[in-house]
Order: structure tokens, then C-alpha cells, then sequence
């Protein structure tokens, strides 16, 4: 048994991030491959139909090859990747609302 190993691709270093957990896999263990829901001509898009990174995994180091099972970012602010970060695009969206709500109430609050 050693511990569990997940390689996340990082666009801005054009290299795997390289995450590891404390559970327990067997050696000879093979992970068992995603089923995706759509594929275009060129294949399925990774950063969508992986499987997510486990909340418990810790960033261990960079590496130039995938070690371990390949995942995908669970949430957070997106990879802002080559897909353009379909949740980071979220994020960008609640900042400008904010920013023109405050804006208003700041116009408002003078008059």
C-alpha cells in the first residue's frame, strides 16, 4: 500500500501539478477511467469530464509527466485554461455586478 497520487494540469506553468493523499492504495490498483457525458471530434474536454481532485489532496510538486491518476480542479475560482475557465468567467461576471451595484449606491448615497 502506498499513498494515492493525482497529476492536475496547470495552464500558467505549462506543467502537473502534483497532488497526493493520505488514502491508502494497492500498488497494481488501476483507477477507474471517467465515462464522459460528451466528446466532440477531438475527444472530451479534461477540465470538465475528469473526475474532481479530492478534498483532502495536498499540493506535493510540479512535474513535467502526469504521476498517478489525472484529475481536475473541484470548483474554486476555474482554470482560466484554454476552455477560459468556464467558472472563473462566473467569478468575473459577480465582480463587475458588484462593482456597478456599488457604484450605484455610492451615485445614490450622494443625492
Amino acid at each position: 500500500m502506498k499513498m494515492a497520487l493525482y497529476s492536475v494540469w496547470d495552464w500558467d506553468r505549462n506543467s502537473w501539478r502534483v497532488y497526493k493523499t493520505s488514502t491508502p492504495v494497492s500498488v497494481g490498483e488501476d483507477a477507474i477511467p471517467p465515462k464522459p457525458s460528451s466528446t466532440s471530434p477531438i475527444g472530451a474536454d479534461p477540465d470538465t469530464q475528469v473526475k474532481a481532485l479530492p478534498r483532502n489532496a495536498t499540493l506535493s510538486g510540479y512535474s513535467h509527466v502526469a504521476r498517478g491518476e489525472v484529475r481536475r480542479m473541484s470548483g474554486g475560482l476555474g482554470d482560466a485554461g484554454d476552455d477560459g475557465g468556464k467558472t472563473g468567467f462566473r467569478w468575473m461576471t459577480f465582480g463587475a455586478g458588484a462593482a456597478v451595484a456599488s457604484a450605484f449606491w455610492w451615485w445614490r448615497k450622494r443625492k
